[in-house]
């Protein structure tokens, strides 16, 4: 690859720069595209929230508050790629731990961070490559865009570089793994102390970096001390003159005509320009000024002379480009030299900002202990007590929190409840705990601990996907088709509302048959739905755990109550109430009323002949599920001794 790269584009990879390795998935948890987008990872659905002005964000939008480039992508990637190492997770959130309980390590690390240039990691490329002929090449006008890069790198280098002190003032006392190892590693390394003095010795000391597009250009054309090049000293000379005579100019414009609030303004695309208020202006322009353009309540315009001394402004500076380019060339072969301690520092850099600025920075905001430390554990339950939705709670200040528990005996729960009473809410919050949990952040629970997911499966929505010919149903069909053929041991699993886009009977059968090859294996899976059959499955399956939203009804309303309850509830006829309130005739409610009520007293009946059949081996599973909770518990050798007593009394006595 390396030979192709240098003969395309006419350059030399410079030794230990360039670093290609293939991980693949086996260190990162895999989501699908289907459920990065149904759990609103990087992109919401909606911009707005239905009958609100509050803005809707998505999970990678509610973290993104990184301060470089670097970070906010290394962010992107783990919200796609979280981690599956145990080791490597509590490493981070062994440092946040310090962070959250050491706040003069945590603002002083972020005001070290906000010393280093937004643009860190990616001027290291132009470290990585130099021209096969750079004599040669370098004095070309064509280059001068190139060499402006150059030259604005090296002085980014130099910031980057004079703001490592402070990083390591901040983390000399740091106590975590993370934060001591990059203090040994990047702090406490000569290489960059040696790149800082081969830097002092070319470049000159108040040079700093700049946005304002003239003041960087002006720093860039006296980055290289005076004195090392004549020819580039009088390209200065050059460059300083003109700039005087542009100034100059307006200030004889603004006497010439009387125009007291003329502006100066500078951009790199064209050069000055002239700017005045429009209320300034009696009658027209006079005819010296050209390309006039209104722009807001200010009239943008130019003159022949002022674009003559544009051009003679730009040229010059193309030559201190070029001339400095030149003088920069022995100082970039030293830089080149050190490119693996500079992509170290990127790195470093990239995780910092995102740990800090990111993960840390949102916990901060929250009120104390709403967000905590998650547990892991490779074969153990999934539990978390009292979870909230990380991006509705933000928006809703009365959000409802919810308990969550999947364990090897205990691996499928159906949820159960009307429409909007909050069951796909609930299978996005989880699915995102486990997320943020898994990048190494605290997670919004009074308590958790998961069991590391390999993999991610969602079926959310219902839409029609004309791009590939493919309905309601068979959009359905297919994303369930890719969870059945793709599903591991250790994956994670959502389905919200299966089976609901074809008949009644056939969608039930498709629902049902899912549930139990689920069942079969050690996935843990979420199933919400509206078919109150499926309750059935817990009489028959006892790894089946049925939980439903609570919902009253008021005068033939229903009153969401949004909390999660054990246990089947009938909320009767929600749906005729709703076809009420939609002003269906009262003969066809009542009708459809006598249906219903012989259905259900059908299904009653054998849900009844079910828990009789299957009780002993219903007692049986649930002994097992609390075998498992206690082997992974962290209580001492007393408590669990009575909890296996309390465990002998209830099954003896058959209250389990």
């Amino acid at each position: 690859m390396t030979p192709r790269i240098e003969a395309e584009k006419g350059v030399i990879v410079t030794n230990h720069s360039l670093l290609v390795t293939f991980n693949g998935s086996f260190d990162h948890m895999s989501i699908d595209a289907t459920s990065v987008q149904n759990l609103e990872i990087i992109e919401p659905f909606h911009s707005t929230l239905l009958g609100t002005t509050s803005k809707k964000r998505s999970l990678f939008h509610m973290l993104k508050t990184t301060k470089t480039t670097g970070g906010t992508r290394l962010l992107r990637a783990n919200l796609l790629q979280p981690l599956k190492d145990i080791k490597t997770i509590n490493t981070r959130l062994d440092c946040l731990d310090e962070l959250m309980s050491n706040e003069q390590l945590f603002f002083g690390l972020s005001q070290a961070l906000r010393k280093f240039p937004k643009e860190t990691d990616r001027i290291l490329c132009h470290f990585c490559f130099k021209p096969k002929r750079v004599t040669n090449e370098v004095l070309g006008a064509d280059n001068a865009r190139r060499s402006q890069v150059l030259i604005s790198s090296i002085i980014l280098l130099k910031t980057a570089l004079d703001a490592l002190p402070l990083l390591s003032k901040a983390l000399k006392n740091a106590k975590s793994f993370l934060l001591a190892n990059v203090y040994k590693t990047i702090c406490e390394n000569e290489k960059y102390v040696s790149i800082r003095k081969r830097v002092g010795e070319v470049i000159d000391e108040d040079v700093l970096h700049a946005r304002v597009p003239f003041v960087a250009r002006t720093q860039q054309c006296f980055a290289v001390k005076a004195g090392i090049d004549g020819l580039l000293d009088i390209a200065r000379r050059m460059f300083c003159d003109t700039s005087e005579a542009i100034h100059n100019l307006a200030n004889k414009y603004r006497e010439e005509f009387k125009l007291p609030n003329l502006k100066l303004p500078f951009n790199n695309r064209q050069g000055f320009y002239f700017s005045i208020p429009q209320k300034d202006i009696q009658g027209k322009l006079p005819s010296k000024f050209i390309q006039v353009l209104k722009h807001g309540n200010n009239i943008h315009c130019s003159t022949l002379e002022l674009a003559s001394l544009n051009v003679r402004n730009k040229s010059s500076a193309a030559e201190c480009y070029i001339r400095t380019e030149v003088c920069l060339e022995a100082l970039l072969n030293s830089i080149r030299e050190d490119a693996s301690a500079l992509t170290l520092l990127a790195e470093v850099l990239c995780l910092l900002d995102m740990i800090i600025n990111s993960f840390a920075y949102t916990i901060s905001t929250k009120p104390v202990d709403r967000y905590t430390r998650p547990e892991f554990t490779s074969n153990g339950p999934l539990a978390i007590d009292a979870g909230r939705h990380p991006i509705l709670e933000s928006i809703h200040n009365d959000f409802v929190p919810n308990n969550i528990f999947l364990s090897e005996a205990s691996n499928m729960v159906i949820v159960m409840g009307p429409n909007m009473s909050g069951k796909s809410t609930y299978l996005q919050q989880v699915c995102l705990i486990v997320i943020l949990a898994q990048i190494g952040c605290y997670v919004p629970a009074r308590f958790s601990t998961i069991r590391v997911v390999d993999r991610i499966f969602t079926r959310m929505g219902s839409v029609d996907n004309l791009e590939s010919n493919s309905s309601t149903f068979m959009t359905e069909m297919k994303e369930t088709a890719f969870i059945m053929q793709n599903v591991s041991q250790r994956s994670l699993i959502f389905m919200d509302e299966l089976g609901r886009a074809t008949s009644s009977s056939d969608g039930f059968a498709i629902a049902w048959s899912c549930c139990e090859h689920l069942l079969s294996l050690k996935a843990y899976s979420i199933f919400a739905t509206h078919m109150e059959n499926l309750s059935e499955l817990a009489t028959i399956y006892p790894n089946v755990r049925i939980v439903h939203f609570h919902v009253d009804i008021k005068s033939n309303r229903l009153d969401f109550k949004f909390q999660l309850e054990d246990g089947p509830r009938h909320v009767p006829h929600y749906g005729l109430l709703l076809a009420e309130v939609a002003g269906l005739p009262s003969s066809v409610i009542e009708m459809a009323r006598s249906i219903t009520s012989k259905i259900t007293e059908k299904q009653t009946k054998q849900m009844e002949v079910n828990c009789r059949q299957y009780h002993q081996l219903q007692m049986v599973y649930r002994v097992a599920q609390r075998l498992i909770c206690l082997k992974h518990s962290n209580q001492d050798e007393d408590s669990i001794r009575q909890a296996l007593q309390n465990l002998k009394e209830q099954y003896i006595n058959g209250t389990l």
